[in-house]
């Protein structure tokens, strides 16, 4: 078990080097790599397809976002990877990894806590590395087979601007805010939709579904 997922994040991995080394021509587009990052204490794992509107970076726009939680590592980590269109009709591309662990919490309480860190990389017509870092803090609940985990999150993340073309500061730090959601309505569970908004300076929507591609 441990060997086919290692080999999976080895082939996630390469699929995404393989994607965004495939868009990093001129481009007049740039997409942020952590923006919604979509992780809340109750995130689900499996495989994720999301639409994703960015507004963050001028001429940004629509884009497709994929995300896979490995199902062996309990919600630990997950990889992402996408492309998209900014208003010039240009493409850019994106890839990164993501880690969330739980914070001790009451248990009686209904709200979990879970802090947050990974990094990203997007390539367009110029590049951006990111480091962002965090905390949310969500609920669970459940009546019937409607299942709704909603989640707040605050952090801050790192840039890193590289290119002739890059604009501003080689540098920059930043306040990252979040709300987001995960919905089914069945009680396995198997299919769910997230619908994620980040804020402020890095604002974006994502909506998508996320199917657990584990064993039932």
């Amino acid at each position: 078990m441990r060997g086919r997922t290692r080999a999976a994040l080895a082939g996630w991995v390469g699929a995404v080097l393989w994607a965004v080394g495939g868009t990093a021509t001129p481009a007049g587009a740039q997409i942020l790599p952590d923006a919604p990052r979509m992780l809340g204490p109750y995130t689900s794992s499996g495989l994720g397809v999301h639409w994703l509107r960015a507004g963050a970076l001028p001429e940004d726009g629509d884009a497709v976002l994929v995300t896979w939680s490995p199902e062996s590592t309990t919600r630990r980590i997950r990889l992402r990877g996408g492309a998209g269109r900014g208003a010039g009709g240009t493409v850019a591309g994106l890839g990164g990894i993501d880690v969330v662990a739980p914070l001790g919490t009451n248990p009686s309480s209904p709200v979990r806590l879970a802090w947050t860190a990974g990094a990203g990389v997007s390539v367009g017509e110029w590049a951006l590395v990111t480091i962002p870092a965090g905390i949310s803090a969500g609920f669970a609940w459940q009546s019937g087979s409607v299942w709704l985990a909603p989640w707040v999150a605050a952090g801050a993340a790192l840039d890193l601007r590289l290119g002739e073309e890059a604009p501003g500061d080689e540098f920059d730090a930043g306040v990252a805010a979040e709300v987001g959601v995960e919905l089914s309505l069945e009680r396995s569970r198997r299919v769910l939709v997230r619908a994620a908004a980040s804020l402020g300076d890095r604002q974006a929507v994502a909506v998508g579904l996320v199917v657990h591609t584990g064993p039932g």
